[in-house]
């Protein structure tokens, strides 16, 4: 029996194929980012209202002229704090992974103070080769503790990392999206980023 196919059967035999293609390579892109490990490693440039606090501990800490600046962007009613935290990814896998953006959330104490996306394509070279993500945040105290006094507003922000530069109280969030047949796909969930590649605990 002779089969005579229509042009929109072609064109759906076409889509079926390319979605059967998209799906196979988005399975494994999937697999291969899925077994990538994340970690935390370090913490950098802590600074409140512009003033470097990376060595310092208490409000108590802080000289006449950092006191004075900070107070004074407290007075106009907003207390910046930036920090960047840096994000290694390792990859076991015998293939080249890569994420094409990168959305993630920072916690300090378990309260979510800022969120951001990296738009940028990241590769991870195979076989337990590292990448390192640099993320910078921004946020504002004061929109996140409105009733705390002037002095626990400022300890809130510093005391984040050891003098390893290595964070104590700060953890992250993040969803990566990776690129298939140019099309941007995201991965399902927020996932915590641990603070060791071998450790299956958080700290």
């Amino acid at each position: 029996m002779k089969i005579i196919l229509r042009p929109s059967m072609i064109m759906l035999l076409l889509l079926l194929i390319t979605i059967t293609q998209n799906s196979c390579s988005f399975l494994k892109e999937i697999s291969t980012l899925g077994k990538c490990e994340f970690r935390v490693t370090t913490l950098e440039n802590p600074e409140i209202a512009g003033v470097d606090v990376s060595q310092i501990r208490s409000f108590t800490d802080l000289n006449f002229v950092d006191m004075g600046i900070i107070s004074a962007s407290i007075f106009k009613g907003d207390l910046p704090l930036s920090f960047t935290l840096n994000v290694e990814v390792r990859n076991p896998n015998p293939a080249m992974a890569a994420l094409n953006r990168l959305e993630y959330m920072a916690f300090i104490d378990d309260v979510q103070v800022a969120e951001g996306n990296l738009d940028q394509r990241i590769e991870i070279p195979p076989n337990g080769g590292i990448s390192t993500i640099p993320m910078r945040f921004n946020t504002d105290l004061i929109d996140i503790l409105m009733k705390d006094s002037r002095q626990a507003l400022v300890n809130f922000g510093l005391n984040l990392a050891d003098a390893g530069k290595r964070p104590t109280r700060v953890s992250i969030k993040v969803k990566p999206t990776i690129l298939v047949a140019a099309m941007e796909i995201n991965y399902p969930g927020y996932f915590t980023v641990k603070h060791d590649f071998s450790s299956g605990d958080e700290e």
